[in-house]
């Protein structure tokens, strides 16, 4: 099964993202190449949610950011792109999605990024990040499945 056309929202708007100019998504599925879908990925500080396509079901299963500021308003760590690549659940991006994939039986994931600081806002990642976290919490009571804590 080959997911192609629009993008798929989730039950949940985190109407607070909408002001963010700098955004998108992509999909991946088994097969694709995480460097290759997410190419588009800016190099940027901001937040990101991922949709589990499943058994015909489409939920949030994680939400993450990019990105620490220092004191002295520096960031640190990783942008948006290298932090979807990079840092999943202790292993490279690629890995962790496949193994997630077979393991929860997925058709595929639709990744949600946006830049949270650029020349028109300077929000930080882990506010934002706290903002849509707080929401999906207000809804389901829970974070999701693949937040282990926050």
């Amino acid at each position: 099964m080959r997911l192609i056309g629009q993008a798929i929202k989730p039950d949940i708007m985190f109407d607070e993202l909408n002001k963010y100019q700098i955004n998108g998504h992509f999909f991946f599925q088994k097969g694709d190449s995480l460097a290759h879908q997410s190419k588009n990925v800016p190099n940027l500080p901001g937040v990101y949610y991922i949709l589990r396509l499943a058994r015909g079901k489409i939920d949030i299963v994680f939400i993450g950011k990019s990105g620490a500021v220092l004191q002295n308003g520096d960031f640190i760590d990783q942008s948006l792109r290298n932090c979807i690549n990079n840092n999943q659940g202790g292993m490279k991006g690629q890995q962790y999605f496949e193994q997630k994939m077979e393991q929860e039986d997925i058709d595929g994931l639709d990744i949600y990024w946006f830049v949270t600081f650029d020349d028109h806002h300077q929000h930080l990642p882990g506010f934002v990040e706290g903002q849509i976290m707080q929401r999906y919490f207000d809804v389901n009571g829970c974070l999701p499945p693949w937040n282990k804590e926050f």
